[in-house]
């Protein structure tokens, strides 16, 4: 925990300290978007980036899934291994939930205005995960049926790599492959299956040691 109020500490102070100076620096560049590969898996994505030095942006992002059972999440499928007869007596119904990023891009350009270079991100996401759904012992014949419902919150680390480009004027865009190191709070999960939003989805057999959670995005931006 000392790590992450560390590293919240630092990039508020970068922020404050640009912020209270920025009269006598160059002017600050917004943009914000909507992470379009999330659509499909009934996520509402928006991120918001800010910087006034070409090295960095401060990203704020945010969204809400509304039943990630009912989604098609063909990427996050790819992306995870699968297994045969994962329910183990667990139906799920619903997994919604929302959750919070908070960081910073290292952008790798030499001016502003490019619009068209390499980066790295760092962020600290906070996840709130309510999973609705029904337990029934596959090893005795016509056992209770369980009612289950639980909500979890789970925090992470996501590191990113990707690529900002311009598509049009004020539009522009970037693609980002995230690895996210969450709480051990996501083996609460029922099942195997888990989806953990801003962190992305896992199916996967729990074990002691943590398991990264992969995601790729495509954020939509507009710059003002």
């Amino acid at each position: 925990m000392k790590f992450i109020f560390i590293y919240v500490s630092i990039l508020l102070l970068l922020f404050s300290n640009n912020t209270l100076t920025a009269q006598n620096q160059k002017q600050w560049y917004n943009e914000i978007g909507i992470n379009i590969l999330q659509l499909p898996a009934t996520t509402i994505d928006i991120i918001y980036q800010t910087s006034n030095k070409p090295w960095y942006s401060i990203v704020a992002n945010g969204g809400y899934t509304i039943n990630y059972v009912n989604s098609f999440d063909i990427i996050g499928f790819l992306l995870s291994p699968h297994i045969k007869k994962s329910g183990d007596g667990y139906s799920i119904q619903k997994q919604s939930g929302g959750f919070v990023k908070i960081g910073a891009k290292f952008n790798l350009r030499k001016k502003i205005e490019n619009d068209n270079y390499f980066f790295l991100g760092a962020y600290f996401t906070n996840s709130l995960v309510c999973e609705k759904g029904e337990y029934q012992n596959p090893d005795i014949q016509n056992s209770e049926i369980v009612d289950l419902n639980h909500t979890i919150y789970i925090y992470g680390f996501t590191g990113a790599i990707g690529f900002n480009f311009k598509i049009y004027k004020k539009l522009v865009s970037d693609f980002c492959f995230n690895v996210s190191l969450p709480s051990s709070q996501y083996k609460d999960f029922y099942g195997y299956i888990d989806y953990i939003p801003g962190m992305g989805f896992m199916e996967i057999k729990k074990s002691k040691n943590i398991i990264p959670f992969p995601m790729i995005t495509w954020n939509l931006k507009y710059k003002f």
